[in-house]
């Protein structure tokens, strides 16, 4: 089609609607609390705009002419479409509506964002969550590319499109067996970096913030920054441990997850090595209410939360990318 008609606005198609239903221009304007002059004047527009007549007039009636018609369940569609998309966009920033999408490292998803959703989905029932655990690496890249719309984690590599705002400092300590006779903690709970001699190191994969931080470490042990034995997942390093194979160095919150019978946790002395977990977002784009509302949550939760020892709150900041 090479000509379409201009000036046509939804005022125009919600006259022909209810002129349409009520067989009547007195009708429709009492319908649309308008003047009957004005809604005579809307459909009046509408047809020369179209080039068609829409309605044949009687000295009783107004009836559809075939035009008319096939046009009417066209227009209602349409209007019922657009009231529908204006209602979701109104709903959407109600937070009535919506979904979140969080990736974060398993620790943060256990200990902080499962219980602080919580309270947010009673809340915000109508909101959708969408929460993925994932290694440090992958979650600054699924935020980068706008997969998810933020992730928490401790920082994995500098990303000068991302925004990182710090939420809890975790130092770390050693995971170990707690029949191992060969370890054991001082009298405050910490352990010495020179009690680990001797004891094979189980790490976890590169792209983890977990070995980021170790192996920018020269003040640490070699053996920190080089593992002996590797695993997937602080999951899987906590397996090796219970099985004998050596110990490994975890931040308090990842310890406090993985942490069961047979095992024992305790923070390591000077030097001390702390991690940031912050809220990863980009830069470029604003978040959504509901997204901001969870983040929201996750802070209000955190500020009566009981942490593990080891672990401090951070009041607030952004983090240099």
């Amino acid at each position: 089609m090479n000509r379409l008609p201009k000036h046509v606005t939804l005022k125009h198609l919600t006259a022909f609607v209810a002129v349409a239903q009520e067989s009547s221009f007195t009708h429709a304007a009492k319908r649309l609390f308008q003047t009957q002059s004005s809604v005579t004047g809307l459909v009046r527009q509408l047809e020369e705009a179209l080039a068609t007549q829409l309605f044949a007039r009687t000295s009783r009636r107004v009836l559809l002419t075939a035009a008319g018609e096939e046009f009417l369940p066209r227009v209602m569609r349409l209007l019922a479409d657009f009231d529908g998309a204006i209602e979701d966009v109104v709903r959407f920033g109600a937070l009535e509506r919506g979904r979140v999408g969080v990736a974060a490292a398993p620790s943060a998803i256990t200990q902080i964002i499962a219980p602080a959703a919580a309270a947010y989905a009673a809340q915000y029932p109508g909101v959708r969550l969408y929460l993925g655990d994932d290694n440090s690496g992958r979650i600054q890249r699924k935020v980068a590319a706008r997969e998810v719309d933020f992730g928490l984690t401790s920082r994995w590599a500098d990303a000068p499109g991302l925004q990182f705002d710090a939420l809890l400092e975790d130092r770390f300590g050693v995971l170990y067996r707690e029949d191992d006779a060969s370890l054991r903690a001082a009298r405050d709970g910490t352990m010495r970096w020179s009690e680990l001699a001797g004891h094979k190191l189980v790490g976890v994969v590169d792209e983890t913030g977990i070995m980021a931080l170790l192996r920018a470490r020269a003040d640490l042990p070699i053996e920190a920054a080089a593992p002996f034995y590797e695993a997937s997942s602080t999951t899987s390093q906590a397996a090796l441990v219970k099985a004998g194979l050596g110990v490994a160095l975890l931040p308090a919150l990842a310890a406090q997850r993985v942490l069961e019978p047979g095992l024992a946790y305790a923070l390591l002395a000077r030097p001390t090595v702390l991690r940031t977990v912050c809220i990863i977002r980009h830069k470029e784009y604003p978040l959504s209410p509901a997204a901001e509302a969870l983040i929201a949550a996750i802070r209000d939760y955190l500020r009566t939360a009981e942490l593990p020892a080891g672990c401090k709150r951070v009041a607030g900041g952004r983090q240099k990318s």
